[in-house]
């Protein structure tokens, strides 16, 4: 179902308008060659709604293509250029994308997505003020059409490293409960594996949407402008996007070091434990042989004021040495100095 069709372009005289919250059919009619026109929808299922959508508005092209990309993808037909971008959303501890779909004619500019593509609806809000900075001559169809889809794909990449700030304030909260033990051991590797999944959706979504940017600015399109002031805004698109994935990556990094602190004490905890139950058998190992040998004297009664003291210093003995030769296999513990030591280190980079 769609749920919501708004139309912003610019008048033959160079004016923008806005109708918010019209039917398919009216934003068909707005369409109006020689001045760009911006139709944004709202759909439940993308898959379904879109070849409806494009259908009504003269657009030939198959979404399954861009659909079947994985994250994102880049379909140039001449005449229409199809882009899927990833949304990044996060939600009880877990992190997904969600399509955005932009398909662009001369002229005209179609962009679907569903509820999680709220961004974009807002930036429609303030569609006149930026239509209203668009070169308005006709001859420069390319030019401002380029210019509306950089503001777009520069919008979603601001709402995608606002996931990242989320993932940040994880992080922090987890070098507290490291440094603290406010948590059982279990809670903090569920929250570790929650936070990298996260990390590797959110990069896995900045890497496609730098793909895609790259394509649009060297794949010579015949909807994007050629001019290099124009094109040069997708640069700065693709240097924050290069930030937002060093800065995923120092946090990566940040996790798998309180992975090897999880894992360092659980095996801390095992090493104690195989110790001592080292430790335990071979006290009781040694003085039993002994007993067993001294059983078989004829007269163990008459020996008994010797046997039992030499059975008590050979378990003591026993122990000890089986105490400190162990020692050498134990693991040592991975100090939490030297965790937050790396993610200062991570932090100033």
């Amino acid at each position: 179902m769609i749920k919501a069709v708004s139309v912003a372009g610019m008048q033959t005289e160079g004016t923008p308008f806005k109708k918010p919250s019209v039917q398919l059919a009216e934003a068909v009619q707005a369409i109006s060659l020689g001045n760009l026109t911006w139709i944004e929808c709202v759909v439940d299922n993308i898959v379904e709604e879109t070849p409806k959508i494009l259908s009504n508005l003269g657009i030939n092209m198959d979404p399954s293509s861009l659909l079947s990309g994985y994250v994102s993808n880049y379909e140039d037909r001449g005449d229409t250029l199809g882009l899927m971008l990833p949304f990044v959303i996060t939600g009880a501890n877990k992190t997904q994308t969600s399509p955005l779909l932009i398909f662009i004619k001369k002229d005209l500019v179609v962009t679907i997505h569903d509820d999680y593509g709220g961004k974009i609806a807002r930036l429609y809000n303030y569609s006149n003020t930026l239509l209203r900075k668009l070169p308005k001559e006709p001859e420069n169809w390319a030019d401002r059409q380029t210019i509306l889809v950089a503001r777009m794909i520069d919008e979603l990449s601001e709402t995608n490293f606002s996931i990242l700030r989320l993932i940040v304030e994880r992080a922090e909260q987890l070098e507290l409960d490291l440094a603290g033990a406010r948590q059982i051991q279990k809670d903090l590797s569920l929250e570790l594996s929650d936070m990298k999944t996260s990390l590797l959706t959110f990069l896995n979504a900045v890497w496609a949407t730098y793909d895609t940017v790259q394509n649009l600015k060297y794949g010579d399109a015949d909807m994007i402008s050629d001019q290099d002031l124009i094109l040069a805004k997708f640069e700065v698109i693709l240097g924050r996007l290069d930030r937002q994935i060093q800065m995923s990556e120092n946090i990566m990094q940040v996790v798998a070091t309180g992975i090897n602190v999880i894992q360092a004490e659980v095996s801390n905890k095992l090493a104690a434990l195989i110790v001592w139950f080292t430790v335990a058998g071979t006290a009781i190992l040694v003085p039993n042989t002994l007993a067993t040998i001294f059983g078989l004297y004829p007269s163990t009664e008459e020996n008994i004021l010797w046997m039992l003291p030499t059975l008590g210093i050979s378990t003591v003995l026993a122990a000890v040495v089986t105490y400190k030769y162990t020692k050498r296999w134990r693991v040592k513990s991975f100090s939490m100095k030297r965790f937050r030591n790396i993610k200062k280190k991570l932090r100033y980079d």
